[in-house]
């Protein structure tokens, strides 16, 4: 009897964890998934026919820190409403989950900032161009062949030698948006397999 009380109580602790680790998600999904984490535990500890302390730290073992089950947990409940609204904030907001958790989404994240802000400088080297066309584009300076600017309209015009002229406001307005949801969907891609590494697929 004491062995299934300490058995209870590991879960017990557990479950206080992985709840804490719930921020951001509402009561009712924090309840919810601690309700289907603790019947998982359940069957696990209780899969070869008894529920005793060993099991009960052998099933907690599988599953991982408790701070990290949660984290997973939020990450994918991001990762499902991103799918739906294909919302940019809620794509970089699920990979900031994954980059406190591990280097690969740290990549991940840098790699998708810097996808969104060439997305961005193209398209408004595109819309800026008509405003100053001789202070925005891409220019090779002085007579160096791997010497070039991409400048955005603000200073001094550059001394060197204009290479796109005006087709850079076609070219960014492609280029651009293009590489805006070449970004998003690859952040989905990538969300996408942080959560099949997870340990428990509730969803």
């Amino acid at each position: 009897m004491a062995n299934a009380d300490a058995a209870q109580q590991r879960v017990e602790d557990y479950l206080r964890e992985v709840r804490a680790g719930l921020r951001g998600l509402s009561d009712a999904q924090a309840a919810e998934f601690v309700e289907e984490l603790r019947s998982h535990i359940r069957d696990r500890a209780g899969s070869a026919g008894e529920w005793t302390e060993a099991s009960v730290i052998a099933a907690l073992d599988k599953l991982g820190r408790p701070a990290e089950l949660a984290a997973m947990y939020v990450a994918e409940n991001i990762v499902a409403r991103a799918e739906r609204s294909f919302s940019p904030w809620l794509i970089l907001k699920g990979l900031f989950r994954w980059a406190a958790l591990s280097s690969a989404g740290l990549f991940v994240l840098i790699g998708s900032f810097v996808g969104y802000a060439l997305a961005a400088i193209f398209t408004f080297c595109a819309l800026r161009k008509p405003f100053a066309p001789d202070r925005v584009g891409l220019w090779r300076l002085g007579e160096s062949a791997d010497n070039f600017s991409l400048t955005l309209g603000f200073g001094n015009p550059p001394s060197g030698t204009e290479l796109l002229g005006w087709w850079i406001v076609p070219l960014g307005l492609v280029i651009g948006p293009g590489l805006f949801l070449l970004t998003m969907r690859f952040g989905l891609w990538s969300l996408r397999r942080f959560q099949r590494m997870s340990p428990l697929h509730l969803h």
